[in-house]
């Protein structure tokens, strides 16, 4: 395999990852705009593929109280670029499919990718036609990070055809890449209790409309207590792994020192963005952010376990005993 194809899928895989990134943050504003149910119906929204920008343009069947057209519009965009999203993961397959059918590493997980993406879209019109079901919505937005990790590792396996020799010279802790895939999946649980807070303040807030937004976050009840003590305990792990990788190291990548800091540092924002919404209320581009932190640190703690991995095959993994810690010489 050339190394010019190698680069050019990489770039095409890494373009792919950024517009599904962006996708899952429209789905967070969608979420904290209210709009969720902007279009009523699925695949088209108030029974017309283009939807109505004013109350006199609904079709009959429709109930102008409910319609908002900025509402609506949000969630229609949200589709589009959902569409949008599906044709970039299936030009990702096709390029794969072309070049890569001899490298499973990059073959499979493209497969995977597109499979998924098919069935997202599917599952997108399940919440509509659930009213927005929060074990569905939840489902939804897991789904969405687990395709857009598949993407991250796609790209780096690019990366490494295109750069066979890539963390060869690194020798990294045993266990190291086991305990980035473990931050993973932690991050993963601790977006779902997330998104189950956001579902219940959601319908606290419909609820009880006269209620102050702190009353909200106090009538959240124990899954927020345990959304908040899991992003604190999360947050520590991923700093005592983060910093043991760092230690204990031999020669680490550049990349694997610039993605450990960077878990590090989103772990604790995560935190940061997560008591300001207790202590300050829950203003909309909080909750946008909090989510947004969030699915950065899952992706990040993705990459940072593939590198991990691949500097493990390429080189014999030591104990971690026998790395070498850093030492300052004294003269």
């Amino acid at each position: 395999m050339e190394a010019s194809a190698a680069r050019a899928f990489r770039r095409l895989a890494f373009v792919t990852t950024g517009v599904t990134y962006f996708l899952i943050f429209l789905g967070g504003l969608v979420r904290v705009s209210g709009a969720g149910m902007g279009c009523p119906d699925w695949p088209k929204c108030y029974g017309l593929w283009i939807p109505p920008t004013d109350v006199s343009q609904l079709p009959p069947a429709y109930d102008p109280a409910a319609f908002n057209p900025v509402l609506t519009w949000i969630e229609y965009i949200n589709r589009l670029f959902g569409v949008l999203t599906g044709f970039f993961i299936f030009a990702t397959l096709a390029v794969a499919v072309k070049n890569f059918r001899k490298h499973p590493q990059v073959l499979y997980p493209s497969i995977a990718a597109f499979v998924l993406v098919a069935f997202q879209g599917w599952l997108g019109k399940v919440v509509v036609k659930t009213d927005l079901n929060p074990f569905i919505v939840t489902l939804h937005l897991v789904l969405a990070l687990i395709i857009v990790s598949i993407l991250i590792y796609i790209t780096q396996q690019a990366y490494f055809l295109e750069n066979p020799k890539a963390e060869s010279a690194s020798l990294y802790p045993s266990q190291s890449s086991r305990l980035a895939a473990a931050l993973w999946g932690l991050g993963m649980l601790q977006l779902a209790f997330g998104t189950q807070v956001r579902e219940k303040l959601e319908w606290i807030s419909r609820a009880f409309p006269l209620m102050s937004e702190a009353d909200w976050v106090e009538k959240i009840g124990n899954i927020g207590h345990l959304h908040g003590a899991v992003g604190i305990a999360l947050t520590a792990t991923t700093w005592v792994i983060g910093y043991s990788i760092l230690r204990k190291s031999d020669n680490a990548s550049p990349f694997v020192v610039k993605a450990v800091f960077a878990v590090m540092g989103l772990s604790l924002a995560e935190v940061v963005i997560g008591l300001s919404l207790v202590f300050i209320g829950v203003p909309a581009v909080m909750q946008i952010f909090h989510q947004w932190t969030a699915s950065l640190y899952i992706g990040l703690t993705f990459a940072l376990y593939s590198a991990l991995r691949f500097g493990e095959q390429r080189a014999p993994v030591a104990d971690s005993s026998t790395l070498r810690s850093p030492v300052v010489e004294t003269s």
